[in-house]
């Protein structure tokens, strides 16, 4: 089991977040024949990289090979449903279908959701569940995973940005191509990538003119990435680059605002109403995004006033910040809210992860209210 949670160890919870870090051994015969662990959100659980990796996957006929694996140890118990948000099978089938007898849990799942809902099914099987009851230890290195269960109508929200030293997002122009290198901007593809949708604000879709997709070391757009854009449908004309695909595209507005001439089947309308300063109530629209249409993982491409709205709300779970060695000497910040009036009162941020990408540093963090 310590060898299993070093395999959890090694995944970045900036690639897994909402869900957890697992590891997760194959065995046979009393020896390790399989590893794995959970790298990235929609890719392969623990439990079926580590039977892959013992040879149990049959891939002329799509599943597992019985007799290869007679035992696993996972970190954390075995996932049983399926449904709206899930990209996987359950990790219960493939044990099933391994012919796996016998079965080592660390912790048992904290969602109550799925708590415990995969032993009736493994048992039934011939399955032995054995429980470690290492709950603890599987909590000291979920911080992102166990938050995410405290807001479980709401997606899992990352604002990302690229900055100067100085703070700076854009020069005082509003040119922000670019301050970082490409081994920090081919991350943030990655991250688009693992995300089911990105989120921009008005500001930034008419200044930036993005497309907003992810795409492949090839240049090609990944069409399962929705958008979503908030409070500037009137002002999008048809020739903006967002609207030159299929990918889907959710609008953010009142429940007043009108759909324009470009519309198709591909656009779908979130509303939200008004706070009294004038502001879109984004919370609201955020649940929609999640449990209407199944959106769990979000991240934030800006600008500074929808990233200032999201935090001062409280609606924003980790944050990452692409550092170049560069001096802007003015321009625009990556966030613009209404401020605090003391230091302690500011937004506080825990359980970093730093990366050398080129010249560049990356800084991945946890909002506190998430320990």
């Amino acid at each position: 089991m310590r060898r299993a949670f070093l395999e959890a160890a090694q995944a970045d919870w900036l690639f897994t977040a909402p869900n957890p870090r697992v590891g997760a051994l194959a065995i046979k015969d009393g020896h390790v024949i399989g590893y794995g662990y959970y790298q990235s959100f929609g890719g392969a659980h623990a439990e079926e990289n580590a039977l892959r990796d013992a040879g149990a996957w049959d891939a002329e006929t799509g599943s597992m090979k019985p007799g290869i694996v007679d035992e696993m140890v996972v970190t954390l118990e075995p996932c049983s449903s399926r449904g709206q948000g899930k990209k996987r099978p359950p990790c219960s089938d493939y044990l099933i279908q391994a012919g796996v007898k016998r079965l080592v849990v660390g912790a048992v799942d904290p969602n109550p959701r799925h708590q415990g809902s995969a032993y009736p099914k493994l048992k039934a099987a011939g399955v032995e569940v054995l429980e470690m009851e290492l709950e603890a230890q599987f909590a000291a290195m979920n911080d992102a995973f166990l938050h995410s269960l405290s807001t479980p109508d709401l997606p899992w929200i990352l604002l990302k940005w690229a900055a100067s030293v100085d703070g700076r997002t854009a020069t005082p122009s509003g040119t922000s191509q670019w301050i970082t290198g490409p081994e920090a901007r081919d991350e943030v593809h990655q991250l688009r990538r693992l995300s089911q949708a990105v989120l921009a604000g008005k500001g930034t879709l008419l200044r930036d003119q993005p497309r907003l997709t992810a795409r492949n070391e090839q240049g090609e757009a990944n069409l399962a990435c929705a958008r979503i854009m908030v409070g500037c449908v009137d002002d999008i004309q048809a020739s903006h680059p967002v609207l030159q695909d299929s990918a889907p595209r959710f609008w953010i507005e009142k429940p007043s605002s009108q759909k324009p001439t470009w519309w198709s089947e591909v656009d779908h309308k979130v509303e939200a109403t008004s706070a009294a300063d004038g502001r879109l109530v984004l919370a609201e629209a955020l649940r929609t995004c999640k449990i209407q249409y199944g959106l769990h993982r979000i991240l934030v491409e800006g600008g500074s006033h929808l990233h200032a709205s999201l935090l001062e709300a409280g609606l924003v779970h980790a944050m990452v910040r692409y550092e170049a060695p560069l001096l802007l000497l003015g321009g625009l910040a990556a966030c613009e809210g209404a401020g605090v009036a003391q230091p302690q009162e500011g937004v506080h941020l825990v359980a970093e992860e730093r990366r050398d990408l080129g010249a560049d540093l990356r800084r991945a963090f946890l909002l506190k209210s998430s320990v």
